[in-house]
């Protein structure tokens, strides 16, 4: 347990059930981003890359690319079509349609079978392309899909400027291939030694010190997350609630996102002590130990500013069996 004045959070890692603590379900539906609300930063938090795979990134969810279409619309019309076979060259087609480049996504190792023709939006497949892992033995775990992207580009440039031809089969495992360099190049970092404050028990708080429990609930599948916390003071339960999220990347990013919402709750009703707690033991951790990782920055940010509100806000692990009251 940590005392806040001002606080500062983190991590968490840890797949839960489909109905936590307030009864609420996940739902497995998903709707399309508009791509007005996807911003750079998504991008960033969605692919672990290289300044230029973002740049590259944006310029395709954005239209920006010179593609045949887009040189259409800037009245250049000299190498418009497709260099592969000589259709209309949209971004969907370069990357997804073409034959090549359905040929670049058939030779992936995908764990799951993937068929390009069918992607209607490179902004949601990017999104969806989240969930998309290799078979072990690339030896890769971040997400490709810029890599195949941008390799598929590069191919296409080749083609059009040098007359080189790259099989498809030479374009996947490039693309394999820096994103292993790329990967296998990051440094390891090896956390210091987290001292932290001793765990105050309930005795410690002043007597209006109304105790929260929160929980969160993500699906791999869908990326559907649910989130729930109540609310209780000496004499019982307050209040209690809950939401559900779309495209949520993770689980430690839904118990983050629980948190956050249950503090905005007992601002909002003008709670000045908390005793806030979760099952995300490497959360709790996290935010006690004040740090950061990069995918949950911004929602971390957000817990931080909110715990300074309170002239008391203490943070603390419970196992899941003593989080909250018991649901039917």
């Amino acid at each position: 347990m940590h005392t806040f004045g001002h606080s500062k959070n983190r991590e968490s890692i840890r797949q839960s059930q489909a109905t936590t603590l307030c009864c609420y379900n996940l739902r497995t539906t998903t709707r399309p981003l508009r791509r007005s609300s996807y911003r750079v930063e998504q991008v960033g938090l969605v692919t672990p890359s290289i300044s230029k795979l973002k740049l590259f990134l944006w310029k395709i969810l954005h239209g920006a690319l010179p593609t045949g279409e887009n040189l259409q619309k800037r009245e250049m019309l000299s190498n418009t079509v497709c260099p592969q076979c000589g259709q209309r060259e949209t971004t969907l087609h370069l990357f997804f349609q073409c034959a090549f480049a359905q040929e670049v996504w058939l030779q992936t190792p995908w764990e799951s079978t993937f068929d390009s023709s069918q992607v209607s939006s490179v902004v949601d497949e990017h999104a969806i392309s989240m969930k998309r892992r290799l078979l072990p033995p690339t030896g890769v775990t971040i997400n490709i899909f810029p890599w195949i992207l941008w390799f598929i580009w590069l191919s296409r440039n080749q083609l059009t400027f040098e007359n080189r031809k790259s099989s498809a089969a030479d374009t996947t495992c490039k693309a394999i291939q820096a994103a292993q360099e790329w990967e296998k190049a990051q440094p390891i970092v090896t956390p210091r030694p987290i001292h932290l404050p001793p765990t105050p028990s309930l005795q410690d708080l002043p007597e209006h010190t109304i105790i929260c429990n929160t929980d969160g609930a993500w699906r791999s599948d869908s990326l559907a997350a649910g989130i729930g916390w109540i609310l209780k003071d000496a004499t019982g339960e307050i209040d209690r609630g809950g939401r559900s999220f779309l495209f949520v990347s993770s689980a430690q990013m839904a118990e983050a996102l629980a948190i956050r919402d249950a503090l905005i709750h007992a601002s909002t009703l003008g709670y000045t002590s908390i005793w806030l707690r979760s099952d995300a033991q490497a959360l709790i951790t996290a935010i006690r130990a004040n740090r950061r990782p990069t995918e949950l920055y911004g929602v971390l940010s957000d817990i931080a500013s909110l715990s300074s509100s309170f002239s008391l806000c203490v943070f603390s692990f419970c196992p899941r069996s003593s989080n909250g009251l018991r649901t039917q």
